[in-house]
């Protein structure tokens, strides 16, 4: 995916994450009902982490092949979805864009993350060749598969995937949305 983008939805903008996001996503993001179900995040989480992530986000340079883009409602970041090209092999089959997120504990079930990955995912299908887009969840994240499935992502097989700040491996569940289910 490009960068920078926006993009818009009914309620929210997908923006790049701005320096001035850092005290904010800190706060959201520093809680274990968030960072439990991530695979990469250290636990605990500290503010200098969070301010290493914003400034790799600002860095046109850094090597990420990764878009990262605020969740931003009503001009306050209140999450972050990202969008990675993931190489054929990986968790999944085939390669192509794979999208994770989060969202801060007070915005959950308020349809925020479905409408943000929607949007992502029309934007991905827009601007990308690819005819499948990738996500998934750890088993027992249900609220995260049931996001995912209100979108149009089904389940593709399961793997077992690491989980940094839980220290260990458990089962994952890969999903997928294909073009032409996105067409529909």
């Amino acid at each position: 995916m490009p960068k920078p983008i926006e993009i818009r939805t009914a309620r929210l903008t997908l923006r790049p994450v701005l320096a001035s996001d850092d005290e904010r996503l800190f706060v959201l993001f520093a809680d274990w009902e968030v960072i439990r179900w991530l695979s990469s995040p250290p636990w605990p989480y500290t503010r200098a982490d969070m301010q290493s992530f914003v400034r790799a986000q600002a860095d046109a340079a850094a090597a990420d092949a990764e878009t990262r883009l605020a969740i931003v409602a009503d001009d306050e970041p209140i999450g972050v979805i990202g969008v990675r090209m993931r190489p054929a092999g990986h968790l999944q089959r085939g390669a192509g864009p794979n999208v994770g997120y989060w969202l801060g504990r007070p915005y959950w079930n308020r349809g925020y993350m479905t409408e943000a990955l929607a949007g992502v995912a029309a934007y991905a299908f827009a601007t990308l060749p690819h005819d499948a887009i990738y996500c998934g969840a750890f088993v027992g994240n249900d609220a995260s598969l049931r996001v995912q499935e209100k979108v149009g992502f089904v389940r593709d097989g399961e793997t077992s995937l690491h989980s940094r700040p839980r220290g260990a491996t458990f089962p994952h569940i890969n999903t997928m949305m294909t073009r032409k289910f996105e067409s529909r």
